[in-house]
């Protein structure tokens, strides 16, 4: 999960001019919050938006890759996707898109709360 110094500082200039982002190391790689929501990676020199079944369209619209860690048993494929550079250079869309995803992650956490039941 490499990461350049310069890949951040551009991911990052490009998000915190259409939303308040903060970011942090993570596992090799770069985690993105948007309000305190984990909703974005940055790996590779890549930049990954949290996705589900309710966003997956407008990232297939773009043949937007997803994101997979490569293992000893083959890649394992996390709900992400790369966010194209049309989108990147649309700080409009890019609003959108980092609402879309941070809705993602929202109802991702709560799903995971609610399957914990109290003893």
């Amino acid at each position: 999960m490499p990461v350049t110094k310069e890949a951040v500082q551009k991911f990052v200039d490009l998000l915190t001019a259409v939303r308040p982002i903060t970011h942090r190391s993570m596992f090799g790689g770069i985690g993105l919050y948007v309000d305190g929501v984990f909703f974005a990676v940055i790996d590779d020199d890549r930049l990954y938006f949290k996705s589900d079944a309710t966003t997956e369209e407008a990232y297939d619209a773009f043949k937007a890759d997803v994101w997979a860690i490569p293992g000893q048993n083959g890649p394992s494929i996390m709900p992400y996707r790369e966010v194209p550079s049309k989108i990147l250079g649309d700080p409009e869309r890019l609003g959108e898109w980092i609402d879309a995803a941070r809705i993602v992650a929202e109802r991702k956490k709560s799903k995971s709360k609610s399957k914990k039941k109290p003893s």
